[in-house]
């Protein structure tokens, strides 16, 4: 049984389903912390870690991601230094205004030098399936992997090492269904999965709350392993201000049931990253008439956004992520519904509630999916980054 030395999180590089191609390198730096697992005596492992983090992602989403980190015991009591690296990538097909498909795969591995050498590479992914209107999310996935690990144990110092080789394997799905709207969601989740350890299981709940820098998730799951059974959960974060980001997770992290680890009692760690490379191929703008710019005030401004919506409209309102996707009250002005917003320097994406249901114009111009196929307007403001 291993517990893991580092944080899931920090291996995983978030698609940003900005709706424009992006490209950017970050240097990260931080720590983190590790706790053995429940009813095992021993001391919590420190690390210092720091390392770089890529990633390219199209306007349908597809991209590819990487990262390498290395890590340092804090103490020579408990852990051992280390070094993992991921690559991932989605090919991502937005079939319509609810649905989408996606394939993914990831390689990763990892090597800890103390208390014992431990080393384990992995590939995996599978196809997905997700449904998204403005108040329900439903997603189902398949995945399956293959790896193998190394550990060298030796009885005492400088004796005989032996060394123990694993296959490692796993099959499985997972399935989860969400309701909200905006930036806030709460769904339940589950997935199972045969591995070469045995069987997996887990059913849980999550709750999202995202906003235009960035999102934080609430979760607990309730999981059946070869071991037994446990309970995990916990607090992620994953936030972009001005080029700089900060990724971190606090509670019990679940167990891999391709690499067969297992979660300590408690885990905890940040990375500060800042960006060293970052482009944004941002689409054109020419012929909006969705919105228009009537003071520049550096870096924001003030707009008037206005919509013609359907004969028979009771209520119009806008939402996007400069409203922190609250829905804001628009004013019929003859044909159309208007408001006035002041919005900070910078690409935004926004839509229409026109009766409480998603709406864009026909004629909308440059409209792009999200995550989960559902269109929105382009809104970009220039001038001075704050």
């Amino acid at each position: 049984m291993r517990t893991l030395p580092l944080l899931p999180l920090f291996a995983v590089v978030v698609n940003p389903s900005s709706g424009w191609a992006q490209t950017d390198l970050a240097l990260e730096v931080g720590a983190s912390q590790v706790a053995p697992p429940a009813g095992v005596q021993g001391e919590s492992a420190r690390f210092g870690v720091g390392g770089l983090r890529f990633s390219h992602y199209t306007q349908t989403g597809s991209g590819l991601s990487a990262s390498v980190l290395f890590g340092q015991a804090l103490e020579q009591t408990a852990g051992g230094d280390f070094i993992s690296g991921s690559l991932g990538g989605t090919v991502a097909d937005p079939w319509g205004s609810h649905w989408s498909g996606a394939l993914d795969a990831r390689a990763f591995g990892f090597d800890v030098q103390a208390p014992f050498p431990y080393t384990a590479v992995a590939i995996e992914g599978g196809p997905s399936i997700r449904f998204r209107s403005d108040h329900v999310s439903l997603r189902v996935a398949a995945i399956a992997g293959v790896g193998d690990s190394r550990v060298e144990l030796s009885r005492r110092l400088g004796g005989p090492v032996r060394v123990l080789a694993s296959d490692l394997w796993r099959t499985g799905g997972s399935a989860e269904v969400m309701f909200g709207s905006g930036g806030t969601w709460l769904g339940v989740n589950g997935e199972t999965h045969d591995t070469s350890g045995g069987r997996y299981g887990s059913g849980g709940a999550r709750l999202l709350l995202g906003g235009s820098a960035g999102v934080a998730e609430i979760r607990v799951d309730r999981w059946e392993t070869p071991l037994g059974t446990q309970t995990t959960g916990g607090i992620a974060l994953a936030l972009n201000v001005g080029g700089w980001s900060l990724r971190g997770f606090f509670g019990k992290s679940g167990p891999d049931p391709l690499t067969l680890t297992e979660p300590g009692s408690g885990s905890a760690g940040l990375l500060l990253g800042r960006s060293l490379y970052q482009r944004d191929a941002l689409p054109a703008v020419a012929g909006n008439t969705l919105y228009e710019v009537l003071e520049d005030m550096g870096t924001r401004a003030r707009i008037r956004l206005a919509v013609e919506a359907p004969q028979g409209t009771d209520a119009v309102h806008v939402l996007g992520d400069f409203t922190l996707w609250d829905a804001v009250a628009m004013s019929r002005q003859g044909d159309e519904w208007t408001v006035e917003l002041e919005v900070d320097v910078g690409t935004h994406h926004f839509g229409f509630l026109v009766d409480d249901e998603w709406y864009l114009p026909d004629e909308t111009p440059d409209v792009v999916p999200d995550e989960w196929g559902r269109l929105s307007a382009i809104l970009i403001i220039e001038g001075e980054s704050p």
